[in-house]
């Protein structure tokens, strides 16, 4: 009976090389974490800086600069609240597009994009305040005051800037208050109050002028909404919030 034999491996054959599977930090659950904070930070701060503000938004600035000037504590208050408050306002818009990116990825996208924009430009909004406060302190006259408050606002970037913001930001939270409908991460009725908080600010706002209800039923509703939908963040899986990292694979030669 005859044997195949397997010839010994050449010593000229190169050596097989082995790969170590090296783990990457897996950071989920602290972004998790932190998405779920900045989440309703952004409109808890719009809604204590509707609370501070000393005028309101219904009245013209010949009404309201006086105002100021009798309350300057008030806009220092409003200033350093938009100043501490809109990185929140712009991290939570995308924060909250993430968190519902893989339920309705199409609403969230462009809720989250055409909030985060709208955001963005909202410094034009805040200017007028701070320049306001600065000419106020300062000693400048009310008249004077006016003027340069106006021709702030009315200049073409601060006019696109103001609109986009208005118009934008009504727009960004009705479609992320359907996102949060649609998306089964909380109940839908939250989404809702999320969309109905944004006709009311509205209306508080400039058509029936109410410090109280755009406080409770506008910015006040919408930061509860914020809220609920951060503690659903809270209570998501890591591997539901979003894919493991990659391994990273390393040859260590011999």
């Amino acid at each position: 009976m005859s044997e195949t034999l397997t010839p010994p491996p050449s010593s000229g054959a190169p050596a097989a090389v082995p790969v170590a599977v090296a783990t990457r930090r897996d950071l989920r659950r602290t972004w998790r974490i932190l998405a779920a904070i900045v989440i309703p930070l952004g409109p808890l701060a719009v809604t204590f800086m509707r609370w501070v503000m000393p005028y309101w938004t219904d009245q013209t600035t010949d009404e309201a600069v006086p105002i100021m000037a009798d309350n300057l504590g008030g806009m220092a208050a409003l200033n350093w609240l938009a100043l501490l408050g809109y990185p929140f306002m712009l991290l939570g818009a995308l924060a909250l597009g993430f968190a519902l990116r893989r339920r309705v990825p199409v609403l969230a996208t462009i809720g989250s994009g055409v909030l985060f924009m709208a955001y963005a430009l909202g410094a034009m909004v805040g200017s007028s305040d701070v320049v306001a406060e600065a000419m106020l302190r300062a000693g400048y006259d009310d008249a004077t005051v006016v003027d340069v408050s106006t021709l702030v606002m009315d200049h073409p970037t601060g006019l696109v800037g103001i609109l986009a913001f208005v118009f934008g930001h009504l727009l960004g939270l009705i479609l992320l208050g359907i996102a949060v409908a649609r998306s089964g991460l909380v109940h839908w009725w939250v989404g809702v109050l999320i969309v109905v908080a944004q006709p009311v600010h509205v209306i508080s706002a400039v058509l029936v002028p109410s410090r109280a209800l755009d406080v409770i039923g506008g910015w006040g509703a919408t930061t509860l909404g914020f809220a609920i939908v951060a503690l659903a963040v809270l209570r998501t899986s890591d591997d539901e919030w979003d894919a493991p990292p990659l391994p990273r694979e390393e040859e260590q030669a011999y």
